[in-house]
């Protein structure tokens, strides 16, 4: 007889599961993500989440411990943000949503960017703060020194460094020549040991071109330019400049407005090409931004400021057996 893998009772002969068993797992799946992607993009009271979440799994027989509900909200948080951006736009409200989730349940960055959606979150939340509230958050250069080590740029005092790329491929158009020609004719014997070939010779240069990666470094956006810093260049191409930006599948290419230009791209993933090439767009399309001063916030504290102070204060450990038991991760500051 086999065991069921939901109930552990008696299955059937070469069985592994009930199908009623296995119906009400999928229904307690089902249900415990409705009710947390629905906390994440709603603002509504978190404090009787758990105690839902751990009714619909008890019902499901789906595990729930300590360790299974932090990961299951992270998820849930995860998959908010996919729905949050998928149409390229993350608004204040959704910002502040998923922001208060995140704080109230003590979700710290190591666990929600494990496949890079935190970081998605910082990105949409630059997008949110430069096109609908019109400035530039003041870059925390003593975080990005810790991630990153010395800044290979030396920027103008007219502008602020937006955002980092680190580890790019440069990638840019080379010519190489060829020389390549042939001869036509055949011999023809006129005497003894004498031979007459009239024919041709004919010969050319030949151009042809090819996208190289010639240099491997760091990419900076500012507010006036994208710097590049690798190993063999260095340069910095102002942004009223450019006259085209294409975000490829893995890669941002630019043109250049001069008549040497020539094709040249930044190796980047698909998202990372599609955020840069609109951070760059909302930098130009802003009719002015102010430049942040030492006292203005940065990116990771504009994201913090949606959440109130006594937030956390929400969460009572000592009446509260529920809440009790998720485990408190630190949150990581990192620009």
């Amino acid at each position: 007889m086999g065991r069921c893998r939901y109930c552990g009772d008696n299955a059937g002969f070469l069985r592994q599961r009930h199908t009623r068993c296995h119906d009400d797992y999928g229904a307690a799946v089902a249900q415990i993500d409705h009710l947390t992607r629905h906390a994440a993009m709603r603002s509504e009271p978190l404090d009787g989440l758990v105690e839902s979440v751990r009714r619909a799994a008890a019902m499901g027989r789906v595990p729930m411990g300590s360790d299974q509900l932090q990961e299951t909200l992270a998820q849930a948080w995860q998959r908010s943000v996919e729905a949050a951006v998928e149409d390229r736009i993350l608004s204040s409200n959704e910002r502040r949503n998923l922001n208060r989730f995140r704080v109230y349940f003590r979700l710290g960055e190591d666990l929600l960017d494990r496949r890079g959606h935190f970081r998605l979150f910082r990105m949409f939340n630059l997008l949110n703060v430069i096109e609908e509230e019109g400035r530039v958050p003041r870059f925390d250069r003593r975080a990005a020194r810790a991630r990153f080590g010395r800044l290979p740029f030396n920027l103008m005092k007219s502008e602020e460094l937006v955002w980092v790329f680190d580890d790019v491929p440069y990638i840019e158009e080379i010519s190489e020549k060829q020389f390549q020609g042939g001869s036509l004719g055949m011999s023809f014997r006129v005497a003894k040991g004498v031979y007459v070939r009239p024919g041709a010779f004919r010969g050319k240069t030949v151009t042809s071109r090819s996208m190289q990666e010639t240099d491997h470094g760091m990419m900076g956006i500012t507010t006036k330019h994208i710097y590049f810093g690798g190993g063999q260049k260095a340069f910095r191409v102002r942004l009223d400049r450019i006259v085209a930006i294409t975000p490829y599948a893995d890669a941002l290419g630019i043109m250049r407005d001069r008549a040497s230009a020539r094709p040249e791209a930044f190796r980047l993933d698909g998202n990372d090409a599609w955020f840069a090439a609109n951070l760059i767009e909302a930098v130009q399309a802003a009719d002015a931004l102010t430049l942040p001063g030492s006292d203005d916030p940065t990116l990771d504290e504009i994201v913090e400021s949606d959440v109130t102070d006594d937030l956390t204060d929400l969460i009572d450990d000592e009446d509260d057996d529920d809440d009790a038991e998720i485990v408190p991760i630190p949150f990581i500051d990192s620009s």
